[in-house]
């Protein structure tokens, strides 16, 4: 099998000049979309160059336009160029553009539910043509038929939807049912991975390929583990099982071979399209089978070269593209996708297309395309695109680049909800200028994400110097994670951060967060700090594996936005509707929120989530490996492929620490933790703590739970007692605290929608410092890796600095203090049912309801005990699904209940008028809440 070599040779001998714009200036708007073509040149590339959250620098070359939010598919369609958006947003869409010059020209928005009147999108185009349509999904896949007609994969609506464009106006005119296909119990994920109680079970297309003569479609359910074969013309369908998680579909070897990518399976089959036939499988990974314990290699985009029967594959768990032979059923070869020699996975390749001898790659994670020679795999440059590129195409001597993520983000001031407020990015490349650019293009792609020889030796002598300190004098790291909030959300008010806060944005304050004031005037408090992810589906992982995988990143605006998919970003969740821990309103002992650390043969019918993890796992597997000691509280680790937890990782878990329960609170679970630490002393006490204390998250407003100003100053309380417990302890003289937030989704900030804080806490840290530097949860695993020997997960936390200028060489061993609530306990007024009460109860004691415990609790309920209004019909939301609720919506509900309708209504006024002010144009049909 012969290895390829990467792009790094190309880069050498070529020079760049380009200067990294600063990051945004303090308080000052910027918004990132695009409503008309752009030709980027020198006098406008600033406009289009940004810094990433990450600190990486996205700039796009060529033409480019917006696209709605999460665009994941793009073919051409005559004189058009077609792209899908399938975002956690009201509508998904399908946008017409015109090949040529990259106008709109129309759009087809698809709602889940009933049929809406859309807003127009912002465009230079005053004649648009759109097609609403209602009880329809869209999920990544298309194709162009005869007579060019376009057929789309409908996910949630499991359906094929038929489009044509006449006159420049899109129009349905058909739709094709699919329905669930079972598939073995011995074949991953071993149960159907959707809520199919009281629904009906979901195909879940996601990709399509029409047939030889054009008479068939096939289609690949992804929750089916099947091949579908729709005759076009009568709609007759026959299904075939192909293996787990079927990704993209391709006809090749001159139409005699369907190459199936398996997303779930390290392998594609290879299928006859005559008999629908399975030929034999290819694996391009490691075998899988119940007691796989590494990541899956993930096999995504296909793309066959034209007379022949071999097919590129994309691994975008390992950065590398297969090329398979579909008639010897074999791998004739590997390229290795790296940016750089030895590079840790994160490029992501995830888009490809064979153009002449050429073949492009569009990598998620480095935000380029590849570009090699399809016979040899040598690299021959890289062209830069937009934020997390998901597919690439074709036509008249062009590539066209599909972006998800477009510019990125800036302020979220217009109330956008930072998982759907990036316009993603539809990006032409000619051909013919490959020739004269390459080289430049590709030193700027490697500029951009810090990847040059030069940026990585400074940073490694930078790095170099800190981590000498660091392992002489820090020997013990606790990391503590907190739910969901901005900078402005909790600091906004302020006075010490300065500029960094907006108070008018400004919800809890000293009031409820008196211990994080506290710490952070004493500490080192981080205020140009960064999530890396949207949404916690993401931030989990952003924080526990310096990276999320292609999976989780593709699939959770579909769970997020209620469109079929169990959430599986990690955590196992219940399969039954309703039924993830601590939801209520499910039949008993299906809401535990001690099952985070059990095996699924014990929990039954809960989710798989082998396939959401990065290809070297997570923090936890490198403790592990490298013999130091740790515990985990509350955060999920890799599992089998079965779903099992090894034994030497159990060891490390703290089993009766309760994972997300709404009714149970951190002041329970910091108790929790300390008396385990207290068993533990001495040479027992763990190098690395890391704890989940997501009570700030709060419950909104919904009816019987603690309102969110408890939730908030219950968490905080917690937080200070445990750090005050840390720094009476032997091992604080030489220990560091991080705190920080999962994300920044639940509310407005004035400089970045990502932006949330964190604090530094220790004896060897400066005391009343505010932190300036750019940095993101990535920077924080790269300093807890430094300070323990440990190699680096991926591309991200390789490439990360340490921590440096927060360090100081005048400890302070003084212990912390502990600052009393300020806020009584109260209770969201309304109707609270039974099952509520009880939960109530049990989880004042740190309990989950079992059956035995039914009877006694419903002979006690308690009054509601509630000072606040009860919600109206609407305002209310239920946390159904782990943290699965829209920032809007988790905003506004904490708004309320905190601070009055009033209040609300002010902060929403002056959002608008900062918006107005700044001219930036709102964008309420692009970001969209979940229905």
């Amino acid at each position: 099998m012969k290895e390829w070599n990467s792009i790094v040779a190309c880069a050498a001998g070529f020079a760049l000049t380009f200067s990294m714009p600063a990051f945004a200036d303090v308080g000052v708007s910027n918004t990132r979309d695009i409503n008309a073509p752009i030709h980027i040149h020198v006098a406008n590339k600033d406009w289009v160059t940004h810094v990433l959250p990450t600190g990486r620098v996205v700039s796009p070359v060529g033409l480019v336009n917006g696209a709605p939010n999460f665009v994941t598919a793009v073919v051409p369609l005559g004189d058009h160029v077609a792209a899908m958006a399938n975002g956690a947003t009201r509508a998904q869409t399908i946008t017409l553009y015109d090949q040529h010059t990259l106008h709109r020209l129309a759009e087809i928005a698809a709602y889940k539910k009933g049929a809406r009147k859309a807003a127009p999108m912002p465009t230079d185009v005053t004649d648009l043509h759109s097609d609403v349509i209602g009880h329809q999904s869209f999920f990544q896949g298309m194709a162009v038929g005869p007579d060019h007609v376009l057929y789309t994969a409908g996910g949630d609506s499991s359906d094929v939807a038929a489009f044509s464009v006449q006159g420049g106006k899109p129009k349905l005119l058909r739709r094709y049912p699919l329905a669930w296909r079972p598939f073995p119990k011995t074949q991953y994920p071993y149960a159907y991975q959707g809520h199919h109680i009281g629904k009906p079970r979901l195909f879940y297309p996601d990709a399509i390929a029409v047939g030889p003569r054009n008479r068939h479609l096939y289609v690949t359910g992804l929750l089916s583990n099947s091949l579908a074969r729709i005759n076009i013309q009568t709609g007759h369908t026959r299904y075939r099982n192909v293996g787990p998680y079927p990704f993209a579909v391709t006809l090749a070897d001159a139409g005699k071979k369907l190459v199936v990518s398996l997303w779930g399976g390290n392998a594609v089959a290879v299928v006859d399209p005559a008999s629908m036939r399975v030929l034999g499988t290819v694996r391009v990974g490691p075998p899988t089978g119940p007691d796989h314990t590494q990541a899956g290699v993930h096999p995504t985009a296909l793309a066959a070269v034209p007379h022949s029967p071999d097919v590129f594959v994309a691994l975008a768990n390992i950065d590398r593209v297969a090329e398979i032979d579909s008639a010897d059923l074999r791998v004739k070869g590997f390229i290795h996708d790296g940016p750089y020699p030895d590079a840790p996975p994160g490029s992501y390749p995830d888009g490809l297309t064979v153009v002449g001898d050429k073949l492009f790659v569009a990598n998620a994670g480095n935000n380029d395309v590849a570009v090699y020679n399809d016979q040899t795999g040598k690299g021959l440059g890289l062209i830069p695109t937009g934020w997390y590129p998901t597919a690439i195409t074709h036509a008249h001597h062009a590539l066209y680049i599909a972006a998800a993520k477009g510019l990125g983000s800036g302020p979220n001031v217009e109330h956008q909800w930072v998982g759907n407020m990036m316009d993603g990015l539809v990006q032409k490349v000619d051909l013919r200028d490959l020739t004269f650019h390459l080289p430049a293009w590709t030193q700027e792609s490697l500029l951009n994400d810090g990847f040059t020889p030069a940026q990585r030796a400074a940073r490694h002598a930078e790095d170099r110097k800190t981590t000498t300190f660091l392992r002489k004098h820090i020997h013990y790291v606790v990391f503590i994670l907190r739910e969901n909030k901005t900078f402005d959300e909790d600091f906004g008010d302020d006075p010490a951060a300065g500029a960094w806060a907006d108070p008018h944005l400004d919800l809890y304050g000293p009031q409820e967060l008196p211990n994080l004031y506290h710490l952070a005037h004493r500490n080192t408090l981080f205020v140009n700090f960064m999530a890396d992810g949207e949404v916690t589906a993401q931030g989990h992982q952003w924080t526990t594996a310096a990276s999320d995988s292609d999976f989780v990143q593709r699939t959770w605006p579909e769970y997020y936005s209620g469109r079929g998919l169990v959430a599986n970003p990690g955590w196992t969740q219940s399969l039954i509707p309703g039924g993830a821990t601590g939801t209520g309103g499910v039949p008993l002992g299906v809401d535990n929120p001690y099952a985070i650390y059990e095996n699924l043969s014990v929990l039954g019918k809960w989710s798989n989530p082998w396939i959401s993890y990065p290809q070297r796992l997570f923090l936890f597997n490198d403790l592990l490996d490298h013999k130091v000691s740790f515990e985990d509280f509350g955060e999920f680790v890799s599992r089998s492929e079965a779903g099992n937890i090894s034994t030497a990782m159990k060891r490390h878990l703290a089993t009766g620490f309760p994972g997300w329960d709404r009714m149970i609170l951190d002041t329970y679970r910091e108790k929790m933790a300390v008396n385990w630490l207290e068993a533990h002393p001495g040479a027992k006490f763990p190098h690395f703590i890391y704890i989940w204390l997501p009570d700030d998250h709060t419950a909104g407003r919904k009816s019987c739970y603690y309102t969110p100003d408890y939730y908030v100053a219950n968490n905080d309380y917690a937080t200070a007692k445990f750090i005050h417990y840390l720094s009476t302890t032997p091992e604080w003289r030489h220990m560091v605290v991080f705190l920080t937030e999962d994300d920044a989704q639940s509310g407005a900030d004035h400089i970045n929608a990502h932006r949330t804080f964190a604090l530094a806490m220790g004896p060897w840290v400066k005391k009343g410092y505010l932190e300036t530097n750019l940095y993101s949860q990535v920077n924080l695993l790269k300093t807890t890796e430094a300070i323990f020997g440990l190699p680096p997960m991926s591309q991200w936390d390789q490439n990360a600095g340490v921590f440096s200028g927060m360090w100081t060489d005048h400890p302070d061993f003084a212990p912390t203090k502990v600052l009393p609530m300020q806020v009584p306990v109260t209770f969201n007024a309304g109707k609270c049912d039974h099952y509520t009460l009880l939960r109530r109860e049990a989880g004042a004691t740190g309990h989950y309801l079992i059956a035995d415990e039914m009877a006694w609790y419903k002979k006690h309920q308690t009054k509601n005990g509630a000072s606040l209004p009860p919600p109206s019909k609407g305002n209310a939301y239920t946390p159904t699904t782990l943290l699965k609720v829209p920032g809007p919506e988790q905003m506004k509900q904490e708004w309320i209940a905190s601070k009055g309708v009033k209040s609300y209504a002010r902060v929403m006024a002056y959002l608008k008028a900062y918006s107005a002010q700044k001219d930036a144009p709102l964008n309420a049909y692009q970001a969209g809440e979940k229905e």
